[in-house]
């Protein structure tokens, strides 16, 4: 038997390339009043993700136990490596590291320090190496050095949805407050930190791939650009990407995670990046 990978829904990873890799996801929740709706990461729903007054949570304990003793139990001793969202936004791998230890199997618990395919880039080149018989320790050595060079730049429309769900710092909730001053966001040591400022969304969004061009330099590049009600967007975003990469080995367009898009609110488009590793780049 093979390794087998687990992550969460909010990977943003296609459901096709979930299926076709054998990767198990971990659901996340949305709750909305009185409704509640529970996001295997099959697919975006504008309607349930994006509205005022919506809230996120992770997992419950019952969910990890379960998802981990059916990886456990496909894995049949081969070991089982676990990817989930940045701790500091989630309490998704404090849990995930709670119920693995309890189950006698060997399992690695990885903090991606990330979200969407930042994360999810990791993920995939986990699973391409279990598919392909490798160890559990190098599943997950090569899934920590992806994770290790990815990045995510992203700008919303408004930080209304951020700031009520609290996931965005003090600094940046001042600067998008003060002047329309529109600033482009990313993730720094798992958390939500204002990079740069601009006056405009539109500006925001073309900065988005130069940014993670420079924090890639000239290596093979995976990257994927996401968006929130923005396909538009998203495209012309896509072409700047094309042009600062040189050494595009994947381009993944689509939308955001739902309990991510939940935070960040519609029009909000993203760029994650992480490089391809060289054995590894032929793997798209």
């Amino acid at each position: 038997m093979s390794v087998v990978v687990v992550t969460d829904a909010s990977a943003a990873i296609a459901p096709e390339r979930v299926a076709e890799l054998g990767i198990h996801v971990l659901p996340l929740h949305v709750l909305s009043g009185e409704s509640e709706y529970i996001d295997y990461g099959t697919g975006y729903q504008a309607e349930r993700f994006v509205k005022e007054g919506v809230t996120t949570s992770g997992p419950s304990v019952g969910e990890v136990r379960e998802v981990l003793a059916a990886a456990v139990a496909e894995a049949d001793g081969a070991g089982v490596v676990v990817i989930t969202m940045s701790s500091q936004l989630s309490s998704t791998y404090s849990t995930a590291v709670t119920q693995a230890a309890l189950i006698d199997a060997d399992i690695t618990v990885i903090d991606s320090r990330s979200i969407d395919m930042a994360m999810g880039f990791g993920v995939l080149e986990a699973a391409r190496l279990a598919r392909a018989g490798a160890s559990a320790g190098e599943v997950a050595e090569a899934a920590r050095r992806v994770l290790d060079g990815a990045e995510g730049f992203f700008c919303v429309a408004t930080l209304d949805h951020l700031r009520a769900g609290g996931r965005v710092s003090a600094l940046a909730k001042l600067l998008g407050g003060a002047l329309q001053i529109v600033p482009v966001l990313r993730l720094q040591d798992g958390r939500i930190v204002s990079e740069r400022n601009t006056r405009t969304v539109s500006r925001a969004r073309d900065q988005l791939a130069a940014l993670a061009s420079r924090h890639l330099g000239n290596r093979p590049a995976r990257v994927a650009v996401h968006h929130v009600e923005a396909p538009e967007a998203a495209e012309r975003v896509a072409e700047l990407v094309r042009g600062e990469f040189p050494q595009l080995v994947e381009l993944v367009i689509g939308p955001f995670g739902g309990t991510i898009a939940a935070h960040l609110g519609p029009g909000a488009v993203g760029v994650a990046v992480a490089p391809a590793l060289a054995d590894g780049a032929d793997s798209a």
